[in-house]
């Protein structure tokens, strides 16, 4: 039983509740709808309302316009521009040492070559005299080379002579030694042919021996005379001293073959030493020729050593040189950053100078005159006339500019660097041209430009009251919003004029007044108030001061002045003479 109570107890507790809930939901809900302030939302209509609708009442907004007109135009424009030096010069440190000298103050005039300050640092003076004295003796150095080249070389030339000498001689006993072999062969031929005689005659002696012992035979027998005999006898008697008498001559022949062969030996054993000697001879040249090489080499070392030294001697010299720091061109000190007794190192400036006696005048130009400004422009600057000597070839992204130079005498001085100056560039010829004030023309996002000008409104059908905050209400009479309970508000002005956008384009201006292409003449055309201006705004020309609108005009729409209707007569319509400047 007591499970069964708790659980009706806390039924009853949440039914309970949840009535306390839906009376508190419609109660609010009464609250909200009902005792709400004018113009105030429900959470749910703040939330579902797009905002991007939402638009602000119309409203007759002050400028200050003009009719655009035929104006006389010098063709010039006019740019800010700064004045700089012709050339920065800076007088630096280049080897440590104390500043002893400086004579010279900022303001002061320097001629080119002219003394600026002086380091204490005698030790380079003295690196440089031994530097010198080490070139010298490197010069020395390679006079004793090139004279020892000189010897060789002589040297060289006597061992050549001696080689063509031994060639000539090794040629001569070549010669004998070929006449030589020629007389063996011919002593050996002689030898061969008395032989062969000395076989014949001993051969027919040997037969008329024989014939001369068988007449001897048949004389004892008597068969033969004794004049046969005898006659037989004679004849190899003569057969003997044939064969001896070339015997003797084969024995002579023989002598002069070894006579001829010793002659043959000799003249070989010649050749061989007189080859040997140009064998020497040559290699003596060979000898000679590496030595004039070696002592070649030494003379390229040792030169190459002198061009070392000397080159060693000027840069001692040069750095001891940078003891002295000299001004490069009349210019004027502008900066002195050490004082004489100072300790400088190397790097560190010492003082500033500034080429002044020309100067360069820089200034940056729309990149619409890109096409127009070239090298030799004509430019003016304060009373002095120049021309543009150089344009620098980019337009910068982010300003849609480019630079343009224009570089002058200033003899005088009136033109400092860093100055800020007007220039005046001729952008066109003079004459005649559509022109609007200067202020009157604006730029786009992209760079464009354009102006703003006052058109005539016109409106087709019966004005129409709408809510600022509920613009889809739309209602034939005035009242108020059923939504939102606030006034109804004039959605379309019936008459008066509104903003125009006209691009236009630019040309030459005289300070004042700006030639543009684009519009018309007679065009009323903004040149203040232009500030929150959107294409369709009401507007009014009323007369301006250096501050502001002199007068307001009435609204259409605004709070405290008069919906619909238009302009008031006493409001300053285009064209009217007191639309201030």
């Amino acid at each position: 039983m007591s499970n069964a109570a708790a659980s009706a107890r806390r039924r009853w507790s949440t039914l309970f509740a949840a009535l306390i809930v839906v009376a508190a939901f419609f109660l609010v809900r009464w609250i909200v709808m009902t005792q709400r302030p004018p113009g105030a939302m429900t959470v749910i209509e703040a939330q579902a309302m797009d905002m991007t609708t939402m638009q602000a009442p119309d409203g007759v907004q002050p400028v200050a316009a003009e009719p655009a007109e035929e104006r006389s135009l010098a063709g010039e424009e006019q740019f800010p521009g700064t004045v700089v030096a012709w050339n920065d010069e800076e007088v630096v440190a280049r080897i440590p040492g104390r500043v002893v000298k400086m004579p010279v103050y900022p303001g002061d005039t320097v001629r080119p070559g002219q003394l600026l300050a002086q380091l204490e640092a005698d030790e380079f003076a003295s690196q440089a005299a031994e530097s010198g004295a080490r070139a010298r003796a490197a010069g020395l150095g390679v006079t004793v080379a090139e004279a020892e080249v000189q010897r060789l070389m002589a040297a060289r030339s006597r061992a050549a002579a001696d080689a063509e000498a031994a060639d000539l001689a090794v040629q001569r006993s070549s010669e004998e030694l070929g006449a030589a072999s020629a007389e063996v062969a011919k002593a050996r031929a002689e030898v061969d042919a008395t032989a062969a005689r000395l076989k014949e005659a001993d051969a027919e002696r040997e037969y008329l021996a024989a014939a001369a012992e068988r007449e001897r035979e048949l004389y004892k027998r008597g068969a033969a005379s004794l004049d046969e005999v005898q006659l037989a006898e004679s004849r190899a008697n003569q057969a003997r001293e044939r064969v001896a008498m070339l015997q003797a001559e084969v024995n002579s022949k023989r002598h002069s073959v070894a006579q001829a062969e010793a002659k043959r030996n000799a003249a070989a054993a010649a050749v061989n030493e007189t080859k040997r000697r140009a064998q020497a001879s040559r290699e003596a040249v060979r000898e000679a020729e590496r030595a004039v090489a070696k002592a070649r080499a030494e003379v390229s070392a040792s030169r190459a050593q002198r061009q070392a030294e000397e080159n060693g001697a000027a840069t001692t010299r040069t750095i001891s040189g940078y003891r002295e720091l000299r001004a490069l061109d009349e210019a004027v000190v502008t900066e002195r950053l050490v004082s004489p007794g100072t300790l400088v190192q190397p790097g560190q400036t010492l003082m500033r100078l500034k080429v002044v006696k020309r100067v360069r005048v820089q200034f940056d130009l729309p990149e619409r005159l890109a096409g127009v400004v070239r090298e030799g422009t004509r430019v003016r600057v304060g009373d002095r006339e120049a021309e543009v000597t150089s344009v620098f070839g980019a337009v910068d992204t982010s300003t849609r500019t480019f630079r343009a130079e224009a570089a002058m005498d200033n003899p005088d001085r009136s033109f400092l660097p860093g100055q800020f100056v007007s220039v005046w560039v001729q952008t066109a010829p003079s004459g005649e041209r559509l022109a609007v004030r200067q202020e009157a023309i604006q730029e786009a996002p992209d760079g464009s430009r354009f102006v703003w000008v006052m058109v005539p409104i016109e409106v087709e059908g019966e004005p129409d009251w709408t809510c600022p905050m509920h613009p889809e209400v739309h209602e034939a009479e005035p009242g108020d919003c059923p939504i939102c309970k606030m006034p109804l508000v004039q959605s379309t002005l019936t008459e008066g004029f509104r903003a125009e956008q006209r691009k236009v384009t630019p040309g030459p201006t005289d300070g004042w007044y700006t030639a543009v292409s684009g519009i018309e003449p007679g065009d009323m055309v903004i040149y203040r108030g232009h500030d929150q201006l959107k294409p369709g705004t009401p507007v009014a020309n009323v007369p301006w001061g250096d501050t502001g609108p002199l007068e307001l005009p009435k609204g259409s729409g605004s709070s405290g002045h008069e919906h619909g209707g238009g302009a008031p007569e006493e409001e300053a319509q285009p064209g009217d003479e007191h639309a201030g400047h």
